[in-house]
């Protein structure tokens, strides 16, 4: 049986913890606080040792730095946690020796994973892990589609471009694609240029099963590579589940080829928690978006910043005040409801690098399309203002928006945010643009 030390200074995370190894062969000594946590390290000379960041006496960095200092310790695997989310500490943690780093509330799954990653005795090759691609490199974003509803392409659109949404995210060599509108084609054909004898792993996270976010998958090239892993996620649908969704429209009358005739390695997801791991380094939260059926915004948390994808999303303030004024309606109620429905969209947005948001209309063409699921530009940015966003990126593009249009829309986002007081960057999502997470340029 295999030791660990648990080092953190809530009893109730302990006892949480304590469950999650029960039966999983480790025998557990607690602590809590770091000097204690220490004594035990030192007299049970555990596989591996559990600690929190903030613990009294003896912080998280000094008992990693502490132990990293002992010879005969040099095997014993340390993962830090922590309620923060903030990137420094997570470097900070490997900088002081750690083998991984946790955020809470801790996912049973990802601790169990973490403590067998380097083998049987939970020993850490701190050499190997501190190079894994997976967990780091920067965090770069890469639009491949940033309309919304359906394809535009001809030369009023040529600037922005005409197909609809499909997000890259790469962390170190992490593959994480957002949405599969028409443009995950030739994010596909790009990704064939990479699968070389060791083949390629993709995560797919699917915000809802609307068409002009599945509609490019039948041409997602890599799904029919026998090298290529892809793990699609997402919420079941308001209809049909989401490998229903996607089955379906490649069905005999619709589609040539059938979703049974692709590669084998593909696997579908559809999530119950709102919060999981994808790989290493990564937690995706998730929150309901106020759309139509079943739909997802997703944060992806990285080492480099966090990054928001709400691509389909209505603001609740403007559409009650817009509610009201047609049905001619007073409710202060009804306001107050809505805006505490707002916050809750502030707090998703919080403290993000980088914000990609729905953004389809101007304030003049919402008023005729209330109800529809789709935010005014202006609404975006200044949510993501208050949330201290860095950057916000106006996206899924109304299809009968030309290139003028959405600059013009990304000039009136600006002042309003400047009026605001906010110095939150905002720019328009433009196929082929590629933005590195936590790098923060003038706006244009």
């Amino acid at each position: 049986m295999k030791s660990l030390v648990l080092i953190d200074s809530d009893a109730l995370t302990r006892t949480l913890i304590s469950e999650c190894l029960t039966g999983k062969e480790w025998r557990i000594f607690e602590a809590e606080d770091g000097q204690a946590g220490m004594d035990l390290v030192l007299t049970e000379r555990p596989a591996a040792v559990l600690c929190d960041l903030r613990t009294p006496k003896r912080n998280g960095f000094q008992v990693c730095r502490t132990i990293r200092e002992q010879e005969s310790l040099k095997k014993t695997r340390v993962i830090l946690m922590t309620v923060s989310r903030f990137s420094n500490d997570r470097e900070t943690a490997f900088a002081s020796g750690a083998d991984d780093y946790l955020v809470k509330p801790i996912i049973p799954v990802e601790l169990l994973r973490v403590l067998t990653l380097n083998g049987e005795n939970g020993a850490a090759s701190r050499e190997t892990q501190a190079v894994s691609p997976a967990a780091v490199g920067p965090t770069r974003i890469r639009f491949w589609g940033v309309r919304g509803s359906i394809p535009s392409p001809g030369r009023e659109t040529y600037g922005y471009g005409g197909n609809t949404s499909c997000v890259e995210v790469r962390v170190g060599e992490q593959i994480i694609i957002l949405d599969a509108g028409s443009g995950i084609r030739r994010l596909g054909q790009s990704l064939m240029k990479e699968i070389g004898e060791k083949g390629l792993s993709v995560t797919m996270l699917i915000s809802h099963t609307h068409w002009d976010h599945i509609q490019g998958f039948p041409f997602f090239v890599p799904a029919y590579h026998p090298k290529v892993n892809i793990r699609i996620l997402g919420y079941e649908g308001a209809v049909h589940g989401l490998r229903g969704a996607l089955f379906e429209q490649m069905q005999t009358a619709f589609f040539p080829v059938g979703l049974n005739q692709m590669a084998t390695h593909l696997t579908f997801e559809e999530m119950d928690d709102m919060q999981f791991p994808i790989g290493s380094g990564v937690t995706v939260r998730t929150m309901f978006a106020n759309h139509p059926g079943i739909c997802l915004g997703y944060r992806l948390c990285t080492p480099n910043g966090d990054v928001v994808y709400l691509p389909d999303h209505e603001a609740y303030e403007r559409s009650e005040v817009e509610r009201q004024k047609a049905e001619k309606e007073t409710s202060s109620t009804g306001l107050e409801y809505a805006r505490m429905q707002d916050e809750k969209v502030v707090e998703f947005l919080r403290g993000a690098e980088v914000v990609i948001a729905d953004s389809q209309y101007d304030a003049t063409e919402y008023p005729t399309r209330r109800g529809w699921g789709h935010t005014c530009a202006d609404d975006t940015v200044l949510l993501a203002a208050r949330a201290g966003a860095k950057k916000v990126f106006l996206f899924h593009h109304d299809p009968d928006h030309t290139d003028e249009k959405i600059e013009a829309m990304v000039a009136s986002a600006r002042e309003a945010a400047a009026r605001s007081g906010s110095q939150i960057e905002v720019a328009a999502a433009r196929e082929g643009e590629v933005v590195e997470v936590g790098e923060v340029n003038s706006p244009d």
